[in-house]
């Protein structure tokens, strides 16, 4: 459908200067708590929270370890021993990661105690990995606590303060160490979109509670560079993801067409739940070939060190 029926469609069930009310409010923690049984039921059983990477355009669940997979073939190249993922959520990643390399230690931070919880259950018996809660951008480096490598996926976009965050990252990298980052980037200044697409850039950020908004790459070269990190490599993944987007906007075609009346909606589904279907309405006019806002990128980063 054009984005303008979009929007209307987004305006009719949510109204469009409500949601945006909420732009620039820190709701992370009260996002994921709203929305973990809609992650279960819709997107994976498994507690996977990202988008799934599928190189030959039609959606596979098998795509949500590519991420996993390819920070594997990393740890592989590396040698790395030592290795944390932020923002882990529920262990999707790490444990999959631990499974498959058992002379490997893993360690996973998340913010949310629930999210830490549930993944410390799944890693009983385990004994290559932890899982501890607290923020990324406050890490503490800590005798003994260095890693080799570092990665996030899909959760970095949430950081407020990417100085700190920079900042923090380097302090528990050992030198020659890395940094993959799986995340969206804004590929102009809203002001330089045309109209439609920067509204919907702007709901799409709202309802995924990336409460700064999707940062331009640039940004963050100057952040890592600030805390003595440099970007080696970036792969551009925003093809491998089109598929998940278009999925997810099928889903939230049949909600806003033939789901509960918005009144009922309110009345028996969180509010944060249900804005999941305004990104995942409008997901696929921002990451179109031509004419969008955001793409889906791979960054290595590394430490100065021996092995960069």
């Amino acid at each position: 459908m054009p984005l303008a029926r979009a929007l209307g469609l987004v305006d009719t069930r949510f109204g469009i200067a409500r949601v945006l009310g909420d732009e620039g409010r820190d709701l992370v923690t009260e996002y994921y708590r709203q929305a973990a049984f809609g992650f279960r039921q819709v997107h994976s059983r498994d507690g996977c929270m990202h988008m799934a990477l599928n190189p030959d355009g039609q959606f596979d669940r098998a795509g949500y370890l590519g991420q996993a997979d390819s920070v594997a073939a990393e740890i592989a190249a590396t040698g790395a021993g030592r290795v944390l993922e932020l923002g882990c959520g529920v262990g999707f990643n790490s444990l999959h990661l631990a499974r498959a390399m058992p002379d490997v230690e893993f360690v996973g931070l998340d913010l949310l105690k629930r999210h830490v919880t549930e993944a410390r259950q799944a890693a009983r018996g385990m004994g290559n990995i932890t899982f501890r809660q607290g923020s990324f951008e406050a890490l503490a480096p800590e005798a003994g606590a260095q890693f080799d490598l570092v990665f996030a996926v899909e959760c970095l976009c949430h950081a407020r303060d990417l100085d700190a965050l920079a900042h923090s990252v380097a302090g528990v990298l050992r030198p020659g160490g890395r940094l993959i980052v799986y995340d969206g980037y804004r590929t102009a200044p809203l002001e330089a979109l045309p109209d439609d697409i920067a509204t919907a850039t702007r709901l799409t950020e709202v309802a995924m509670v990336v409460a700064d908004g999707f940062r331009p790459l640039p940004a963050w070269d100057t952040a890592l560079a600030g805390a003595g990190l440099k970007r080696l490599a970036t792969g551009d993944l925003t093809p491998q993801v089109r598929p998940t987007t278009q999925r997810l906007q099928r889903l939230a075609t049949k909600f806003f067409m033939e789901g509960l009346t918005p009144a009922l909606a309110r009345a028996f589904l969180p509010q944060y739940l249900l804005r999941n279907a305004v990104a995942g309405l409008l997901m696929p006019y921002l990451i179109a070939p031509e004419g969008g806002s955001l793409n889906y990128l791979r960054l290595v980063v590394g430490k100065p060190g021996a092995s960069t």
